[in-house]
């Protein structure tokens, strides 16, 4: 008669399998590999299951009442034995999600309290070093017990019908609490996590802005704002998740238009200033694009960079970049004045063809 109604996974597999499943999905992350399909699939079990399974490992290493074969039958330990580190395969399913979830929470606190704040590669490898750390607990304290008093997950149908037949007990009832409390919390992370994922990518907006009669902030009127000498206003919003420090740069130029193409006569630097907004922050910085004398300047040209600005602002090394027409802009003047070129040449064409067809009418 057989001791044991299933085969188990021996060994160490099932901790080396956790190791396998965290490092793959962190090499999916690392690559951005973007397939949804593959990201949930792994993604779900190294979250949910994962750490919660390697912590629970570690504190419980011990299997349910093992015989030891090599043991005469005589002198084997009772199947009814139990220790403080065995527990059943219900229990340690219930208590594997529990434990997963409180290990993401504690890692998120963790991660949200240093400089990273709670983004998707610092919170990623912060779990990866945790469950790790766990699964080198799991197969320490493991190899200290016994090889045939060891944990180890069957793989046959009859523990898994022993499983879904528990007996109503205390133990039975704590379990199904912690399983309904990591469902629930579960449910919560995943809610924000899909509101979080609906949303565009972390970013500022930056735009330059007028008022309009009622106060309001607009996006037009900006010669009509220069001409009756009111100022135009650059926004910036920070919407990187984390407090943020800017440099924003207001450049006003004077530009020209020669072969199609918009040259830089002259430029000069009018504001350089420092911003530090939290997440959500806004800020409105008021321009007077009002020429000085000698100065007769068409355009403005802004800058925003995450940190310190270069001495030579450019859009190249800039975060973000903006320019306005404040007077006009001589690329419509130049298409304007080609149309009208166009125009006057076609009447002037139809005139002398009409000159032309009255001299004929004339002379015949």
């Amino acid at each position: 008669m057989s001791y044991e109604s299933s085969p188990r996974l021996g060994g160490f597999a099932d901790l080396a399998l956790v190791v396998v499943l965290v490092a793959v999905f962190d090499a999916v992350v690392a690559l951005s590999i973007d397939i949804a399909a593959l990201r949930v699939a792994l993604g779900l079990p190294v979250v949910l299951l994962a750490p919660g399974y390697a912590v629970v490992t570690a504190l419980y290493p011990r299997g349910e009442g093992r015989t030891d074969p090599q043991r005469p039958r005589a002198t084997a330990s009772p199947a009814g034995d139990t220790s403080v580190d065995a527990i059943s395969p219900f229990v340690r399913a219930g208590l594997t999600v529990a434990a997963s979830v409180a290990v993401v929470a504690t890692v998120a606190l963790a991660v949200n309290a240093g400089p990273w704040a709670i983004r998707p590669l610092p919170t990623l490898a912060a779990l990866t070093v945790a469950t790790l750390a766990a699964v080198a607990a799991a197969a320490s304290r493991r190899s200290r017990v016994p090889a045939h008093l060891r944990y180890a997950p069957s793989t046959g149908l009859g523990s898994a019908a022993r499983v879904f037949r528990p007996r109503l007990s205390a133990t039975f009832v704590l379990a199904l609490l912690l399983v309904a409390s990591a469902v629930g919390a579960t449910a919560v992370l995943a809610t924000t996590d899909t509101n979080a994922a609906g949303t565009d990518e972390q970013f500022t907006e930056f735009a330059a802005l007028t008022q309009n009669a009622t106060g309001e902030y607009v996006t037009a009127n900006y010669t009509g704002a220069v001409a009756a000498d009111r100022p135009i206003y650059v926004e910036v919003i920070n919407g990187e998740g984390e407090r943020t420090d800017y440099t924003v740069v207001l450049v006003r130029e004077t530009v020209d238009r020669e072969n199609n193409v918009t040259v830089v006569r002259s430029a000069t630097e009018r504001v350089r200033e420092d911003l530090s907004l939290r997440d959500g922050g806004i800020r409105y910085l008021e321009f007077d694009p009002e020429p000085t004398a000698g100065d007769a300047p068409n355009r403005l040209r802004a800058y925003l960079y995450r940190g310190d600005a270069p001495d030579v602002p450019s859009r190249a090394s800039a975060y973000r970049s903006l320019q306005v027409w404040y007077t006009d802009d001589p690329i419509a003047e130049a298409t304007a004045a080609a149309n009208a070129t166009a125009a006057g040449n076609a009447t002037a064409g139809n005139a002398t063809a009409g000159n032309a067809t009255a001299a004929l009418a004339a002379g015949g």
